[in-house]
């Protein structure tokens, strides 16, 4: 978590009682943890204890915690930062921490600010949800580029492809189904998903603490290997969408740094 103070100076009063603007980003600090928590994952499947004996019942549930959050904290951050960035423009016009000029910054505070009308429904009064707040992540990357008129944000990609798998997993982590499994026998074989199908081509079958008979997610893919490929997904991502709007991060910027892909 990184809070930032500064001196919000009031239009029309140049030399008055600023008051303090306190701005509190966490999209870093969760591409931050991913990095620790991958790392910790590493760890432990190079343990040679381990690796001598196998997973016990505490290095496995470490295992998962740490693979899984590491996974899950790689999406938030990338979710967190497009947010932050409409907000800090929001909040501070030119003088956002992700290097966005005055007039491009007012384009994007314009549609933060926006509120779709209220509505009646019954005896109730309701407020509609928040059109654009409420879009997807990916979606108000795209928004970004139309706003500022610049390339459209392409989702044949590589980096975008791979961020729509990593918040698929993410979401099949986070809103979990049963995984069931028939073993053995002469059942019809289950056709692969589409998340399936996209992991399995970055990782055929990789986790070797998990048995053969277990099922392919979320069983056989948690693990250091996905984690650590969904901190770089992550990073990679946010520096495409850097690249396409031509900035180029300063010291205090709230851009991704090398540190963030320490993951072993």
């Amino acid at each position: 978590m990184n809070t930032v103070m500064t001196y919000q100076e009031l239009p029309g009063d140049p030399d008055g009682d600023w008051p303090l603007l306190l701005r509190t980003y966490l999209s870093t600090s969760y591409l931050t943890s991913a990095a620790l928590l991958a790392k910790k994952a590493y760890a432990i499947e190079i343990d040679p204890a381990v690796q001598d004996r196998g997973f016990g019942i505490v290095e496995r549930d470490e295992h998962l915690a740490c693979a899984s959050a590491a996974i899950i904290m790689s999406a938030l951050g990338v979710e967190a930062f497009v947010n932050e960035l409409f907000a800090d423009c929001e909040a501070t016009g030119g003088r956002n921490l992700f290097g966005l000029s005055a007039s491009r910054a007012d384009k994007l505070a314009g549609v933060w600010r926006q509120r779709p009308p209220k509505r009646e429904r019954g005896r109730r009064r309701r407020h509609q949800a928040d059109d654009f707040q409420s879009q997807p992540s990916l979606d108000k990357y795209a928004r970004v580029l139309r706003e500022l008129r610049l390339p459209r944000f392409d989702f044949k990609t590589e980096p975008v492809k791979a961020m729509q798998t990593l918040i698929m997993l993410r979401n099949a982590l986070a809103h979990y189904k049963l995984a069931i499994r028939t073993v053995g026998g002469q059942g019809e074989q289950r056709a692969w998903t589409d998340l399936e199908q996209r992991v399995r081509a970055v990782f055929p079958d990789h986790d070797p603490m998990s048995g053969l008979d277990n099922s392919y997610i979320p069983d056989r893919i948690i693990g250091h290997a996905v984690a650590e490929w969904s901190v770089r997904t992550a990073v990679a991502f946010l520096e495409h969408f850097r690249q396409l709007l031509s900035v180029t991060p300063q010291p205090g910027h709230r851009w991704p740094t090398q540190v963030m892909l320490m993951t072993r």
